[in-house]
């Protein structure tokens, strides 16, 4: 059954959070909360924490599940590098990167990549905003203007990119009833005041100052109890392990960590919060949403929340008796408190209610997306392109293919050109059969490729030409030098006589699909020269040729443009195979290895050079995607990738040109297939990866490699007709609509002549 296009809800906007470490928190609550917030046909949120917690129980990673995020565990098991790399691969599948807790990951895996998404760090702490570089943030987003503050010092040349976005409140979760309940979970009376310390006491001065404002405030309400949130209070009780387990000493109790902030809020009187490296913004907002009146200094994250006197007193962080006496006249004053506590909850309704503080995010997703597009494409002659299929290799039969003779393209081709440019197609793929050309030794007939070259000329088509599709003439070794001497001087022949034929610039494919050749020449046994167990030998081999080739063409014409075709897939991991992750990894990244080889990245002792990558083509069908020891999967597979994705990551890897240079299938599926190739397209295009073009491969209808079944894969018929072939109706209806929806016009003229002027 043929899979049906992906809705439009499919395509929502998807963010990737990466926590340092998952644990409760802040980041973890916003998070979750935003999940449950946005509106879901609209946003896809996943997350993905770099590290593990021993002992962490499994609670966190549940909750956020259960609000629709995914989490993704894998990088629990792999070293920093590995997570890196993991990193880069990912971050092509998401719209939007959300850097949490300083993530020492996350910046050398976009350091990879030569395109990546948009990133946007999110700090809960000033240490957040301090540290690491800020050259990718494209924002960065804090809950206080403190905060804020601290970044923008980090941004100097754009601090308007640090802003505030509120802290999200779930005003429900704040439940009365749970006093009772968390107060006997702490040990603390039912009855009696409670005062709720935020702020560090590992320093002895630290510990003297809340044994001080202690022992003062229960001289007057000797009931009294204090509840220390988010420090294990090491110099009070010499026990570095007295989270867990409360720590009573003058009155002071450690709180669990364990128990959610609002169940603490709500077993409180009210609220004391003095330093900024605890989350003081966020804890603050957290009392008021408990409508407790607060406790604190001038100069904290919390300035934008606590006026004095309104909603809450402020106090010096190091004056005992000052911090000690508002807690009295709170005490005392039960109307007092309640009335700094409404004011407070009011205010925190308004600025921090999901619904409000999720707006701002809206706003901000979209505003960073809208920066992304990529610029008009002016490469080609036209985006929308054919490509005539033009293999030449033998057969296991001893017979040698010729698909361009065989469905008349050599005698029509004038004809061909036309009738596609007639349909938008102006640029098109095509083959020089090097098996005719040079039929005896560094002897060059050009009768087969002349006429073609020339008919092109009188169509104002514009052609990539192919070098070598599979095929060589018979009386060359090609695992010896001699292949790649002989090719290198068939493709100067070849510049030699383009260049005494026109002055346009040429555009040369040297070897088309190196990896697939070398996989089945060399590794299956399916393609000349039938080896097997020798792929990455004749991968080396091709690539080398290509390379000489290339110099050898540049030599006659330093404008030449080189376009390198190679498959572009995706290797799936499925656990449930027992096959592990960096198998399913290596061959995914197996596909790169031919364009490394030519940039001199892989094996440079062949001569490769960054400049000879100059354009990267792409060969995308339906069957590119597969499980690791498993099936070739389709679009209705909850594992398929989107193409966007993957063009994404190619352009991401090379920050090249880029162009689908074939894709298609066979049958009814040829337009729906199309249609939703040129949305991906354009979905990347909208992310900023630079697609100049779709190549339709092939274009026209051929006889099957193996058992000359007729393939009904083109836009044309395999047959003329009265000078002209027949045209698929259902296609080229999508290829009309793809035509208009790809015109750039003027825009797309005006980048154009800029490619040409650069070379």
């Amino acid at each position: 059954m043929t899979p049906s296009l992906p809705p439009p809800a499919a395509h929502p906007v998807r963010i990737l959070f990466v926590f340092a470490r998952l644990e409760a928190g802040l980041d973890e609550r916003e998070v979750r909360l935003l999940a449950r917030t946005l509106d879901t046909m609209r946003y896809r949120i996943d997350v993905l924490p770099c590290q593990g917690v021993d002992g962490l129980p499994d609670r966190t990673h549940r909750q956020l599940e259960s609000a629709g995020v995914r989490v993704d565990r894998t990088a629990y098991q792999l070293s920093f590098e590995d997570t890196v790399k993991y990193l880069e691969r990912q971050a092509a599948g998401y719209d939007i990167v959300m850097s949490c807790q300083d993530v020492a990951d996350i910046y050398p895996a976009l350091e990879r990549l030569r395109h990546r998404p948009p990133l946007i760090e999110y700090g809960a702490r000033i240490s957040d905003a301090l540290s690491g570089p800020k050259h990718f943030t494209t924002r960065f987003i804090a809950p206080s203007e403190t905060i804020r503050a601290a970044a923008a010092l980090r941004m100097p040349d754009r601090p308007h990119h640090a802003r505030v976005i509120p802290a999200m409140m779930d005003l429900a979760s704040y439940d009365a009833s749970l006093n009772s309940m968390t107060r006997a979970s702490l040990g603390l009376p039912r009855d009696g005041l409670v005062v709720g310390w935020a702020g560090p006491v590992n320093r002895e001065d630290q510990a003297q100052t809340l044994r001080i404002v202690a022992g003062l405030v229960r001289q007057n309400h000797p009931s009294a109890r204090f509840v220390v949130l988010g420090h294990t209070g090491t110099a009070m009780s010499g026990d570095e392990n007295a989270v867990p387990a409360p720590t009573v000493s003058a009155g002071v109790t450690f709180a669990n960590a364990r128990i959610d902030t609002p169940d603490l809020m709500m077993a409180l009187d009210l609220f004391v919060c003095l330093a900024d490296d605890v989350d003081a913004a966020h804890l603050i907002a957290c009392a008021g949403a408990a409508s407790l009146p607060v406790v604190t200094t001038a100069g904290l994250a919390s300035d934008d929340l606590v006026k004095d006197g309104q909603s809450g007193l402020l106090v010096e962080p190091s004056d005992a008796p000052a911090i000690a006496s508002a807690i009295d006249d709170l005490a005392r004053l039960p109307l007092v408190r309640r009335k700094l506590g409404a004011a407070l909850h009011a205010q925190i309704a308004a600025t921090h209610a999901p619904p409000v503080v999720a707006r701002q995010w809206e706003a901000l997703f979209d505003e960073v997306l809208s920066g992304t597009p990529a610029a008009a494409p002016g490469l080609f002659r036209s985006f929308m392109q054919g490509g005539f299929e033009c293999s030449t290799h033998r057969l296991r039969t001893g017979r040698r293919l010729d698909v361009v003779a065989s469905i008349g393209h050599d005698t029509h081709a004038e004809a061909d050109y036309r009738q596609l440019a007639r349909a938008g197609l102006r640029t098109v793929r095509d083959g020089l059969r090097w098996h005719l050309i040079e039929q005896q030794p560094r002897r060059f007939d050009f009768s087969s490729a002349l006429p073609m070259m020339k008919a092109a000329q009188r169509a104002g088509t514009q052609v990539i030409w192919d070098l070598l599709h599979y095929g060589w003439p018979d009386d060359i070794d090609i695992w010896t030098p001699a292949f790649v001497d002989r090719f290198t001087a068939f493709a100067k022949a070849t510049a030699i006589l383009w260049r005494e034929t026109t002055d346009e610039i040429p555009f040369w494919c040297p070897v088309n699909e190196i990896s697939f050749f070398a996989w089945g020449g060399g590794d299956v046994g399916y393609l000349n020269p039938f080896a097997t167990g020798r792929g990455h030998e004749l991968k080396v081999q091709l690539a080398r040729a290509s390379i000489s080739a290339m110099h050898a063409l540049r030599d006659v014409d330093p404008r030449a443009r080189f376009v390198h075709c190679e498959p572009l897939i995706a290797v799936h991991h499925e656990a449930a195979r027992g096959r592990p992750l960096w198998e399913a990894e290596g061959w995914h990244q197996a596909q790169f290895q031919a364009f490394e080889m030519i940039m001199g990245r892989m094996w440079p002792q062949i001569g490769g050079d960054p400049s000879l990558l100059d354009i990267v083509g792409l060969n995308y069908y339906t069957n590119n995607q597969w499980i690791h020891s498993g099936p070739a999967i389709d679009m209705d597979h909850p594992m398929y990738r989107p193409l966007s994705d993957l063009l994404f990551e190619a352009y991401g890897r090379y920050g090249r040109p880029i162009f689908l240079s074939e894709t298609g299938v066979e049958g009814d599926r040829r337009a729906p297939w199309l249609n939703y190739v040129t949305s991906e397209v354009a979905r990347a295009r909208r992310r900023g990866v630079p697609v100049e073009g779709i190549c339709l491969y092939p274009v026209a209808n051929h006889l099957g490699w193996d058992d000359d079944r007729l393939c009904p894969n083109g836009l044309l018929s395999h047959d003329m007709i009265h000078g002209q072939r027949r045209m698929d109706p259902a296609l080229a209806a999508a290829t009309a609509t793809a035509v208009a929806r790809f015109d750039f016009g003027k825009e797309a003229w005006a980048h154009r002549a800029g490619h040409v002027a650069a070379f």
